[in-house]
């Protein structure tokens, strides 16, 4: 076992989580707001359409890259890579598209709050869950 002089390792993993756990709150907290802010936007409807069609062409860009080097087994990596946070990831853009879509109804806030519940589910299950499921996910495949 490696120890840091006062500090276990576990209390370095546990630390090293926290840390990375902010880190990609951080990141997506900037897409928490972008996606607030295009729901205010003139152009809310086409500003989400860009950003349906960028994510559309980098995970296709990431799916023919895996392609490429495992086969057809790189769509089965590629589902390794964004299923446990992607499902949330989904229903917290979902939330965001009626923001857009359906006219003030007075439950804008309890959706505002379900988005960023289902960011932080995303974000969790990114760092908790996802590295052993993809490393599983690439032994297999």
């Amino acid at each position: 076992e490696i120890s840091l002089g006062l500090v276990g390792s576990e209390m370095c993993i546990r630390d090293s989580r926290y840390s990375l756990f902010v880190g990609v709150l951080k990141k997506r907290f900037v897409w928490i707001l972008l996606g607030i802010l295009i729901c205010q936007a003139v152009f809310a409807r086409i500003l989400f359409y860009a950003g349906a069609v960028y994510l559309a062409f980098t995970s296709a860009i990431a799916v023919c890259v895996l392609t490429m080097h495992a086969g057809i087994y790189g769509i089965l990596r590629f589902f390794g890579l964004v299923f446990p946070q992607g499902f949330f990831y989904i229903l917290a853009a979902y939330l965001l598209w009626i923001m857009v879509v359906e006219q003030a109804d007075g439950k804008e806030k309890i959706r505002l709050w379900m988005m960023v519940f289902f960011m932080v589910l995303g974000i969790i299950s990114e760092i908790f869950i996802n590295p052993n499921f993809s490393a599983l996910i690439f032994q297999l495949f």
